[in-house]
């Protein structure tokens, strides 16, 4: 038999839920389309030394004309940091507006559904699909989430911490045999360009490319930085527990067990 809902009840909110679920995965699709194909320009020196980046604050080209190799080596680091965080600052605004865009598009989602509510939904499901079921409680002892909760509970905790600590992280990378040098913060932002008076004397396409590599190797640096700081404090907060992709999608299922509906 198939299970009855009256008009406006349980299964019309969860219709309701799955549209506007299915509205926001659209619409997040359609932004991050959309943040790929954002363009940031920045310049600096009266255009001489300009920089690109992309929604994601990627930098993706640094362009230096020729007569910037007549500045002396702080005067040119100087420049590079300036027109690179323009261009970054552009990147993002185009981002940030895009991301605003969709959010205003979005009506509000439904209150998440709690344990209490998905037991009771799962017991009159189950009743209805067979009128002599007696409900998924009575079929065993109620599972013990505790362990589940605390664990999640600590992480919830140290999130906030993590988030200032993320914020202190720099990464730092090297180029043209450590005559060029970049840090940039945890996000990308490039806060800092060192180019060593030696790296004057290569052609400005060259170093051009030089501190365009260092600053991938910098984002790289800061990435493996915070990966290895999350992943230090998550076994920290849970011993023992192995956080690769395949143990994090076990971790969720372990969550969800007890709202199951046994077949």
């Amino acid at each position: 038999m198939s299970p009855s809902f009256p008009v406006g009840g349980d299964l019309e909110l969860l219709e309701q839920m799955i549209r506007q679920a299915e509205d926001v995965m659209r619409g997040l699709a359609d932004v991050q389309a959309g943040i790929r194909r954002v363009t940031g320009e920045g310049a600096a020196a009266d255009g001489l030394v300009r920089a690109r980046a992309d929604g994601r604050g990627d930098v993706t080209a640094i362009t230096l004309n020729p007569r910037v190799m007549r500045f002396d080596a702080a005067a040119l680091s100087a420049a590079v940091t300036s027109a690179v965080g323009a261009a970054q600052d552009e990147a993002k605004e185009k981002a940030d507006e895009l991301v605003a865009a969709a959010q205003a598009g979005v009506t509000g989602l439904a209150a998440p559904l709690d344990e209490t509510f998905v037991r009771r939904r799962f017991d009159q499901l189950a009743q209805e699909l067979d009128p002599g079921a007696t409900g998924v409680a009575a079929a065993g002892p109620e599972p013990d989430l505790g362990p589940d909760l605390e664990r999640a509970a600590r992480i919830e905790a140290w999130m906030e911490e993590a988030r200032r600590e993320i914020e202190a992280v720099t990464g730092h990378g090297r180029a043209a045999e450590g005559r060029v040098e970049v840090v940039t913060t945890a996000y990308g932002r490039v806060r800092e360009v060192v180019v060593d008076p030696r790296a004057m004397r290569l052609p400005s396409e060259t170093l051009a490319d030089k501190l365009l590599l260092a600053l991938r190797r910098a984002r790289q640096d800061a990435e493996r930085r915070c990966g290895q700081m999350v992943s230090d404090a998550l076994r920290e907060i849970a011993p023992g527990e192995p956080f690769g992709p395949d143990a994090v999608d076990q971790w969720s299922t372990e969550v969800l067990k007890p709202f199951e509906r046994p077949d």
